[in-house]
């Protein structure tokens, strides 16, 4: 919190913390959406899984600055940069959590994730992340998995909800939890990077 002059923010954390990382060299960029209550297990392994197959940067974007707690297991996330403020990047993950219906009440967040959905080489969401991305209007139409409780949701704002674990669609993937996203991780990541022979590593 700023009060006063400016002063340096101090940043708490525990150790477990989740942290974003960075390449020496060129690499392409992860940004993976966060928000207080995430579901921590959806950003750890499916993320770490698509990272290395890709051998990318992670950025973690949030809603807001600083250190965010997130859930199952309880841990924190420590923010990179505000969605308002970053860039668009390479790929996009868009894991669940408890507190998504809060970010889609915030319109700088949605309009990052609309443009970053859009603009992204490959799409990754998780659970209720899928409500997010539908949310944004990136699943009109389209094949979409998500947590059991969000069929129906999932079918009000657009997509075509199926009760399945993985829905493909194309550079869009959605998964129904964590370990399935991490499944698929690897195989998503070598079909997108295929499948356009012009995209390179930003210079």
């Amino acid at each position: 919190m700023w009060c006063g002059r400016r002063r340096r923010q101090v940043v708490t954390r525990r150790p477990d913390s989740l942290t974003g990382r960075t390449h020496a060299t060129p690499a392409p960029t992860i940004a993976v959406l966060v928000y207080r209550g995430v579901s921590t297990s959806e950003i750890d392994l499916p993320v770490s899984v698509l990272a290395d197959r890709l051998g990318a940067s992670v950025l973690f974007v949030g809603t807001e600055p600083g250190v965010l707690p997130g859930v199952e297991p309880s841990r924190d996330v420590v923010v990179d940069v505000l969605a308002a403020d970053a860039a668009l990047p390479d790929w996009l993950v868009v894991p669940g959590g408890l507190g998504w219906r809060r970010v889609i009440d915030d319109r700088a967040t949605m309009a990052w994730l609309t443009k970053a959905g859009t603009q992204a080489r490959g799409v990754l969401a998780i659970s209720t992340g899928s409500l997010l991305l539908a949310s944004a209007g990136l699943l009109d139409g389209l094949d979409a998995a998500g947590h059991w409780l969000a069929i129906d949701d999932l079918e009000r704002l657009g997509a075509h909800a199926l009760r399945d674990r993985v829905a493909d669609a194309g550079h869009i993937m959605t998964a129904s939890g964590a370990l399935p996203a991490a499944r698929v991780a690897a195989a998503f990541a070598d079909k997108v990077s295929w499948s356009n022979a012009s995209w390179s590593l930003p210079a």
